[in-house]
């Protein structure tokens, strides 16, 4: 295990200590209930405690090896978490890689074959999927630059309001497709901010990408680009959400809502808008509609300006 040579060092830190302190049958005593208890610790007993009254050296050194006992398993804990989530990750990416290739293939197949007697219909769902596909490759390139600590943001000056404007427009055919009425309250003299405008551009897809997604019974969707409080803020609001009730655990990455998926879109936009100084927070608004608040502070804003 990982914390056996840690372990073993502190333990045999805390025996030299007890030897130096033990003198007479009752701190020997004492000593060999710190010396069982730093044997079951290190052979894996987490959960092992020694309990010693008093105020000698013998106490402060049981007290010291539980707090150490309660820092490793509280890290152990955390790992078997992280493990977890990486697990179900996986297999969520799985899952959303094979689904649309399946389609494709099937299609391409199909086209090939001469079977059907819409092949224009064929090429758009080869097309949509296609997108899906290069949507979940974009998101594991960030992902993994955001791990890796390489993505670098350049600042410069970004209208907000006009980048909200191409990021909806980007999702026009898709609205339409599912009937979407998309209503837009952009202004037109532009929000500048300084922000970098590929993370602007990945934060703004993620979150309408995501609103397609869970949005199944979405008949309006409303977008607002404001002044707020001196910055910026965009508001995008689906009603026709199914979100769960503890709606911040869609940032956590992995945690995928109820219409799927690998669960990277909204973590990644929280972080990349986080490391801008801007925030990304959710409102549940009723029982069916949710809004996504992209907020940048008026220091961003005043910067751009100066």
């Amino acid at each position: 295990m990982p914390w056996g040579i840690i372990v073993a060092a502190v333990c045999g830190l805390a025996i030299g200590l007890g030897i130096g302190i033990a003198s007479g049958a009752g701190a020997r005593a004492r000593m060999a209930r710190i010396r069982e208890a730093t044997q079951k610790f290190a052979a894996g007993n987490l959960g092992h405690r020694v309990m010693l009254p008093g105020h000698d050296d013998a106490a402060r050194s049981a007290e010291d090896l539980n707090t150490l006992a309660d820092a490793v398993q509280r890290e152990r804990e955390a790992a078997a978490a992280r493990d977890t989530a990486q697990r179900q990750l996986l297999a969520n990416i799985s899952h959303d890689l094979r689904t649309p290739i399946t389609s494709i293939a099937g299609y391409v197949d199909a086209l090939q074959r001469g079977l059907g007697d819409d092949p224009e219909r064929y090429l758009a769902v080869i097309a949509a999927k296609t997108g899906e596909l290069a949507e979940l490759t974009d998101d594991l390139f960030y992902e993994a630059r955001l791990d890796a600590g390489d993505l670098e943001l350049k600042r410069i000056r970004v209208d907000l309001a006009e980048a909200v404007r191409r990021a909806v427009l980007g999702f026009e055919s898709q609205f339409a497709s599912r009937g979407v009425r998309v209503e837009t309250d952009i202004p037109e003299e532009g929000c500048p901010v300084e922000a970098d405008a590929s993370a602007v551009t990945r934060i703004l897809g993620n979150l309408v990408s995501n609103a397609l997604r869970h949005g199944e019974g979405m008949t309006t969707f409303s977008v607002t680009v404001a002044a707020e409080h001196g910055g910026c803020c965009v508001r995008l609001v689906n009603d026709g959400a199914r979100m769960p009730a503890d709606v911040e655990r869609l940032f956590e990455r992995g945690v995928a809502g109820a219409g799927g998926g690998a669960g990277l879109g909204l973590s990644i936009a929280r972080d990349l808008a986080e490391r801008m100084g801007a925030t990304v927070d959710v409102e549940l608004i009723g029982s069916d509609a949710v809004a996504f608040v992209l907020a940048f502070p008026a220091s961003a804003v005043e910067f751009s300006e100066s």
